[in-house]
């Protein structure tokens, strides 16, 4: 279990400023920022403030066995579904992701390893000041829950992919995933967006800085984090971040104690990012890199 919890962890620091990309805006009204953890809880944050407005649980994000098989073990990035095959102690990158899998099935590889999926869309209107869930469509059902707060629902879509594997030269050896993901606007980065996010790799720390490079707020959300949103009008828009290292994160971070137990928060004063953090997001306000 242990291992299994680290190898994620690892999977998650792979993360570079190129996956995502900042979201647009529309008359400087930047929406709500939705932070998606791995345990499926989705976090509703003030952007100003950080301010936890309401949460939203779901499924976990991610799926699938923790047991090793030798020769047939398979670990995915629950950032996108990436999976990689452990052999010989050793990770290797497979060519294709949990959903690419599932939308290329029913295949076969060279190896024998069949592979069988299937893809599950739903719609949910969301109330964006509660967090309250006011309608759910799919194509299997439709089911309102709250009509009279329907002109309020913002719309967001979610897809469930499930994997299964099958070894043919050995009947016993199978392995099956979920793998989560919602729907996002991917639009080009926009200048006017005023504040940049880092993530610890292993814990669920999220900064917040500005153009400047001074801290604006920070926030413990306690399970490690896999996306981050902008929850507007028209629904949700991909939110860069940057996904850095437990230690530098707690150079950041002010140490309080309490009792026995350390606890970290954001020195009262604004302090200004060290040049060292600065100098890994070289992408800062160019939108060339993206």
């Amino acid at each position: 279990m242990r291992f299994f919890q680290a190898i994620l962890l690892t999977l998650l620091s792979f993360a570079t400023a190129d996956d995502v990309i900042y979201s647009s805006n529309q008359g400087h009204t930047f929406g709500t920022v939705l932070v998606s953890t791995i345990d499926g809880q989705l976090r509703a944050l003030d952007t100003f403030n950080g301010r936890q407005k309401w949460a939203l649980k779901e499924a976990p994000v991610l799926r699938a066995p923790k047991a090793i098989k030798q020769g047939f073990t398979f670990l995915p990035n629950p950032q996108d579904g990436t999976l990689y095959a452990l052999k010989e102690g050793a990770l290797k990158k497979m060519p294709f992701s949990i959903p690419q899998l599932v939308h290329l099935s029913p295949s076969k590889d060279n190896e024998g390893v069949l592979y069988a999926g299937n893809k599950k869309d739903v719609w949910f209107g969301l109330d964006p000041e509660t967090g309250s869930k006011i309608e759910t469509l799919s194509s299997m059902t439709a089911e309102r829950i709250c009509p009279a707060n329907k002109a309020r629902a913002i719309f967001i879509g979610r897809s469930e992919y499930h994997l299964s594997m099958f070894d043919t030269k050995d009947r016993t050896r199978t392995w099956n995933a979920t793998f989560t993901d919602y729907s996002a606007h991917l639009l080009p980065t926009d200048a006017a967006y005023p504040f940049q996010h880092f993530a610890s790799s292993s814990t669920g720390h999220v900064l917040t800085v500005d153009i400047d490079g001074q801290i604006v707020w920070e926030k413990d959300l306690g399970q490690p984090i896999v996306a981050m949103y902008l929850l507007q009008n028209d629904g949700l828009h991909k939110l860069r971040y940057t996904v850095i290292g437990r230690e530098s994160m707690e150079r950041l971070i002010t140490p309080v104690f309490q009792n026995t137990n350390t606890i970290f928060r954001i020195r009262k004063q604004r302090i200004r990012l060290s040049k060292w953090l600065l100098s890994i997001t070289d992408y800062w306000g160019d939108e060339s890199s993206n």
